[in-house]
């Protein structure tokens, strides 16, 4: 009993850890992050190899050159000694309603996926910038524009923990300044929860079809006996 306990917290651990990506650019530097709970992970801007390592990469490619040629030296073999046969399969014409009732599923799964999502942290800082005084004035209203359009739009699609939104404009240089930070988690449970969703709609709409067919031979059959 100890030792399923101890399973079952591991599995609900895993499930209901917030798993995620921490990128942030600054200094035109791009550093990017794994996360697993409270625990981080460097991918970006990668750690400078040693020797050993080097040696072992190339000692990895040599084996993976060698094994692609001795396939493809089988592949050429069997080609030789099987004769060609071609089989022509006869094609089923397309069930419109099925793929329109799953492209509306998809559509629905993909707002469920987003939604899934929590960005614990966003910060954005753009400073408009260009040797043209009249366009950094343009540019930047039309920034503040757009992001106002999209504020409300993005906070309905996926859900904002803290946010950090400076724009500003800056006349004495030509160059823009832009820097921010995005971190993005996703419990594993949440996938679950998708797919197990999806599945149940799918079949739901199994059922549905199977009945109007039935129903549909009814009639006909009612109607062949009158």
């Amino acid at each position: 009993m100890i030792v399923l306990l101890i399973l079952a917290l591991l599995i609900l651990l895993v499930f209901f850890v917030p798993y995620g990506v921490d990128a942030s650019y600054a200094q035109s530097v791009l550093s990017l992050y794994v996360k697993a709970g409270p625990l981080r992970f460097r991918l970006l801007p990668k750690k400078p190899k040693t020797e050993k390592q080097l040696e072992r990469e190339k000692k990895r490619e040599e084996k993976k050159a060698a094994k692609k040629r001795a396939k493809a030296e089988k592949k050429a073999k069997a080609k030789e000694s099987l004769e060609e046969t071609q089989k022509v399969k006869e094609k089923k014409p397309l069930d419109l309603d099925f793929l329109l009732a799953l492209a509306k599923m998809a559509v629905r799964a993909i707002r469920r996926f987003f939604r899934s999502f929590t960005i614990e942290r966003l910060e954005l800082t753009y400073v408009v910038a260009t040797p043209d005084p009249y366009d950094t004035a343009t540019q930047y209203a039309y920034l503040c524009g757009g992001l106002s359009a999209l504020e409300p739009m993005a906070g309905s699609v996926i859900h904002v923990k803290k946010k950090d939104i400076r724009v500003g404009m800056d006349f004495t240089t030509e160059k823009a300044l832009i820097e921010g930070r995005l971190v993005l988690t996703l419990q594993l449970f949440r996938i679950v929860h998708l797919a197990v969703a999806f599945g149940v709609e799918f079949i739901r709409w199994k059922i549905q079809q199977s009945r109007l067919r039935k129903a549909g031979s009814d009639e006909r059959t009612d109607y062949h006996g009158r």
